[in-house]
């Protein structure tokens, strides 16, 4: 596979592989985005007819790591996705391709649009380089480059509410703790008798207040904590269920030890407000 990229290497400097034609780039074109298209389910199997199956191929990541052969690559890359719940990935009209009998390569930006499982959403452009040989009517990957830039990542001196992902992460957390409180045995009771209006102003009202007090661009507009609660009999027992609630919560989200323990040093302040002594 070494020699097969140097020597579509070395065709190109030379200019042995000539520009493919008009009605061939459209036709690439085609190909390649419903390959994007396939790595949009992020399912490697609705890929695995696009690519060589022959042991020894090489193949790359977006790290850039080597895998030998697709099934090592499917798994890596199935490692890769396990933080992606949606994923849309647009060819750009600079394509590049490059054609001589049966090897062409072609290269384009790749307009990457993610979302995690966290809430968070990325979008970059990556470049993306193939290698193609053609298999009886059909064109087959045999060697492929996904590169893309590194993100820069929130620094220990950013707010915790950028630390945390922003608004979207915020609320995706809400969204799973809300349900563990209201469904667990002894902290239902006091989610009873609430109207589907009323659960969502409740929702609201509880992202805007983590969103504030991470320090991200909200107002909290809810009474204060202390009027919100009174009379609940909320007991230190109560809020010791909801603390493990949260805690899962912020685990299940992969939420880094310094944040989370941030976030329970934020929300523990509010305890003297809500536990009824």
């Amino acid at each position: 596979m070494a020699a097969l990229c140097f020597l579509v290497g070395a065709l190109v400097l030379a200019g042995a592989v000539q520009p493919a034609a008009a009605q061939a780039r459209t036709d690439f074109k085609a190909l390649l985005q419903k390959i994007l298209d396939a790595w949009a389910t992020l399912d490697p199997a609705q890929v695995a007819p696009y690519y060589s199956q022959e042991p020894g191929r090489l193949f790359f990541d977006i790290v850039p790591v080597k895998y030998s052969g697709w099934n090592e690559y499917a798994e890596g890359v199935k490692k890769l996705f396990a933080d992606f719940s949606a994923a849309k990935l647009i060819l750009n009209p600079d394509l590049q391709v490059q054609q001589r009998g049966n090897l062409a390569w072609a290269a384009a930006t790749v307009r990457t649009d993610l979302m995690l499982k966290s809430g968070a959403q990325q979008s970059f452009d990556a470049r993306w380089t193939i290698v193609l040989e053609k298999r009886g009517r059909d064109w087959i990957i045999a060697h492929d480059h996904f590169s893309t830039p590194t993100p820069a990542g929130p620094t220990a001196s950013d707010p915790l509410y950028q630390r945390l992902g922003g608004y979207d992460a915020i609320a995706a957390v809400v969204d799973d703790f809300i349900p563990r409180l209201a469904n667990d045995p002894q902290l239902g009771r006091f989610f009873g008798g609430m109207s589907a209006d009323s659960a969502k102003r409740v929702r609201q009202l509880i992202v805007d207040q983590l969103c504030a007090a991470t320090g991200g661009p909200c107002l909290y507009v809810g009474r204060d904590m202390k009027t919100a609660h009174a009379g609940l009999g909320i007991t230190e027992a109560d809020w010791d269920v909801a603390v493990k609630h949260l805690v899962a919560t912020l685990d299940k989200f992969r939420v880094p030890a310094r944040e989370k323990n941030e976030v329970l040093g934020a929300l523990g302040g509010l305890k003297d407000q809500i536990v009824e002594k």
